[in-house]
């Protein structure tokens, strides 16, 4: 066979050995130079096994353009995201690291140490927001099947409730989608996980709760009188950002740093805002 550079791939196999040539993933010290390093397997059914030739220097050859085998957008976007996938799940926690599980974070079931010698901080999120968010993760797929029931059903009804109930249903499912795309994947991943992972996710859940609440508040708005439709819905729509912002405020102390004792001791200023066992600080 003809061999080419950088397209070809070689398997290096020692005759008296039993074995192929290769790349461990493990780096060397620096009296290795930092190179990775190589060892004889005796296993074949291995990737890491493969080798290729990137250069010849040799004068009757002629100079080459590698242009032609850049590999496509697609080709280098599936390449990145499976080399990214790998690394992930090639990290694992340190001695002693506190890490956390995916079934954790929508729950707010555990937060986060980041700790100094004056002040720690607790990574927590806002109970209030987390679980009204966790809630309506749960509410939206109802909300999906009852409306496409109502569509299989040919259901009367005025023209705007229908407008806004697919919209509010076209936007939470997008907004659905997206968190459980950034979610989903650290259940496939094994590798060290912490609670600021979920993050990205959380801020799909958020928007998607934006969206559910006011629809929610209109519709049940609509089931009284005329005159008591806006207050209903004002009603609502502000007790629930005075409750976000006051749970702000209340477990504020964690996000600027903790002077006080830890809330494990019965005396600390910080107890009351304990809620759940485990809970940390």
């Amino acid at each position: 066979d003809v061999l080419k550079t950088v397209v070809s791939k070689l398997l290096f196999y020692h005759v008296s050995a039993k074995c192929v040539l290769t790349c461990s993933g493990k780096q060397l010290p620096s009296w290795g130079l930092d190179q990775q390093e190589a060892s004889c397997n005796p296993t074949w059914i291995n990737r890491n096994s493969m080798w290729n030739v990137e250069e010849v220097y040799y004068p009757r050859l002629p100079n080459a353009s590698f242009s032609h085998l850049a590999p496509g957008f697609f080709s280098r976007f599936v390449e990145l995201h499976l080399v990214m996938f790998e690394i992930n799940n090639a990290m694992k926690p340190k001695e002693g690291e506190v890490t956390s599980k995916p079934w954790e974070w929508p729950l707010n079931y555990k937060g986060q140490w980041f700790c100094n010698k004056h002040q720690r901080v607790y990574m927590l999120g806002n109970p209030f927001i987390f679980w009204t968010n966790l809630a309506c993760l749960a509410f939206f797929p109802v909300l999906y099947v009852w409306a496409a029931f109502k569509e299989k059903r040919k259901h009367v009804e005025s023209v705007q409730s229908k407008e806004a109930r697919d919209k509010t249903v076209s936007a939470c499912w997008w907004l659905f989608l997206g968190w459980a795309l950034h979610y989903a994947p650290f259940w496939a991943m094994d590798r060290t996980a912490y609670f600021h992972h979920y993050f990205p996710a959380s801020l799909f859940s958020s928007m998607l709760s934006g969206v559910l609440i006011p629809h929610m508040a209109t519709a049940c708005s609509n089931l009284l009188p005329k005159q008591l439709r806006p207050v209903f819905y004002h009603t609502v729509i502000g007790g629930v950002l005075a409750v976000a912002g006051g749970t702000f405020y209340l477990f504020s102390p964690l996000t600027y740093g903790i002077d006080e004792g830890l809330a494990q001791n019965s005396t600390s200023p910080l107890d009351h805002l304990r809620w759940l066992q485990s809970w940390e600080f």
